[in-house]
């Protein structure tokens, strides 16, 4: 409806509070505003349009949970076109894994040798913490698929013209002919086409072979090459077995240290879990959850942001995800170091346990196992936010998936875990206040170690400012950590005395 009384599909007779809803916003370029409003709009019915929207809409939204596919456990990788893989943003890891492994990339898996073998058990942990953008294919989802989009699956399926030749034949280009994955999925028959040169082991050869009496579950990644109202058609980068909780829970029993597994369980290797809904790790709680204030950690790749990079992203999402009237959010920033070379200390994965599993259930991006190989294999750096409320952060999660390429995923933080106290337990060193930004001191920077007057590095406002994201900038003292410092101080000053009283006493 037009928001004037004479605009083209005026209705005069619409309050104006009605004409200004979301949902009778239509954003458009000129051209096409110009298109839509021509001849006032005849060919343009409120009907029209309506559908229109609600179609951009549906896409927008299976967008928006782009890369959320890419995070599941795999127990087995059966098929990886490595050429293809390597080419999307983030596949140098693969070319990487494939450098390790002794594997020539461009030649298929058949004839390397043991390379192939180790290539996939290198590669395999990599896909759990995987950082790519792909569709879900969801039955509520259909609608918004469209040729040349990335898409995730995950279904019991069955295979189509498989052979178990030792050396496959080279793909005809034809559906009937070349082999396929098939399931239904909302009336329509989804065929995910492979080359069985890229195939990553017999196993995986035989696995296909069964699949074709027998269903049987794979997930992955695929590029959607045509599709119709009877069909789509994917092409494969690659597919696996997914990893079962059970699964993952007998693994982690075998490889775990004794004290953390006995705090583990098979409900603690589910995987995607959100902060609400179903598949919630809040199960049991007492409170509507998407009221309660948390504490969240927002996790990072240190070796891909630049000095402040980490804030700035952090704060963009904060401001998007959390209405302005309820912001009073406080950020520290801070390094997961945790000295995974050295004997004698707890492993990643151990760690990533002692993150996720037991009571009480933490809200987490991230699963045991993807934690883990992160901590493995990538310096993390971390942004802990305190006040953001629950039902916000998957909210926070997907805006900084979709504009941050270093974010690594999220954990709630619980300070009564000992391992997120060892880690997490820092103080703020910003607050935002709805559009404001506070730079946070203490007591103990404001006089310096040495009791030098004001210690604050006061260029740092200058910096903030001309970042030009908040309608002011300013210091603020922590008077939390300013007490806190007075303590340290004071008992530094008595231990000293109490130290001047001893050699006195020995010396008399």
């Amino acid at each position: 409806m037009a928001l004037g009384d004479h605009g083209p599909r005026a209705d005069p007779t619409l309050p104006i509070e009605a004409r200004n809803t979301v949902s009778n916003l239509l954003l458009l370029c000129s051209t096409c505003h110009d298109i839509v409003d021509k001849n006032n709009g005849e060919a343009y019915t409120v009907e029209e349009l309506s559908r229109l929207k609600a179609e951009h809409e549906t896409w927008a939204a299976a967008l928006r949970k782009a890369g959320q596919a890419w995070r599941m456990s795999y127990s087995s990788i059966d098929y990886l076109n490595v050429p293809r893989v390597a080419m999307l943003p983030g596949g140098d890891v693969v070319q990487q894994a494939a450098q390790r492994a002794s594997l020539d990339p461009t030649r298929p898996f058949s004839g390397q040798g043991f390379a192939p073998g180790m290539f996939v058990g290198t590669v395999r942990p990599v896909f759990e913490s995987w950082r790519g953008h792909a569709v879900p294919l969801a039955e509520a989802r259909l609608d918004a698929i469209r040729q040349g989009m990335y898409v995730a699956f995950n279904a019991p399926m069955r295979s189509r013209n498989v052979s178990n030749r030792p050396f496959p034949r080279p793909l005809t280009g034809t559906w009937q002919n070349d082999p396929y994955l098939s399931f239904r999925l909302g009336g329509r028959t989804v065929m995910i086409r492979y080359d069985p040169q890229w195939l990553t082991t017999t196993t995986a050869s035989t696995d296909l072979v069964s699949a074709a009496t027998e269903q049987a579950t794979y997930a992955g990644i695929g590029l959607v090459v045509g599709e119709s109202a009877d069909a789509i058609r994917i092409s494969a980068l690659f597919f696996g077995k997914p990893q079962t909780a059970e699964g993952a829970f007998m693994k982690y029993v075998i490889q775990g240290e004794a004290e953390t597994v006995r705090m583990v369980s098979v409900n603690d290797f589910e995987t995607g879990l959100s902060s609400h809904g179903a598949g919630s790790r809040l199960l049991g709680a007492t409170r509507d959850p998407s009221n309660d204030d948390v504490t969240v950690a927002l996790h990072f790749d240190e070796l891909e942001v630049d000095p402040g990079q980490i804030q700035r992203e952090t704060f963009r999402q904060l401001m998007r995800v959390v209405p302005e009237f309820r912001r009073d959010l406080t950020v520290a920033v801070g390094n997961l170091v945790i000295h995974s070379g050295l004997t004698g200390l707890p492993k990643p994965l151990d760690i990533a346990a002692a993150h996720l599993a037991g009571e009480p259930k933490v809200w987490s991006t991230h699963s045991i196992n993807a934690l883990g190989t992160l901590l493995a294999d990538v310096e993390v750096a971390f942004a802990v936010v305190r006040g953001v409320r629950r039902g916000q952060l998957d909210d926070l999660h997907q805006a900084l998936l979709a504009e941050s390429e270093s974010y690594l995923g999220a954990v709630e933080v619980n300070l009564q875990r000992p391992t997120h106290q060892h880690f997490y337990d820092v103080s703020p060193r910003y607050r935002l206040v709805e559009a404001d930004l506070r730079l946070l001191y203490s007591a103990k920077e404001y006089y310096g170690e040495l009791g030098d007057w004001d210690h604050r590095p006061h260029e740092l406002l200058d910096e903030w400012e001309s970042e030009e994201i908040f309608k002011s900038v300013a210091w603020e003292e922590d008077k939390e950590q300013s007490a806190a410092d007075e303590r340290q101080a004071e008992e530094e000053v008595s231990g000293w005395l109490a130290m001047i009283d001893q050699d006195e006493a020995a010396a008399d």
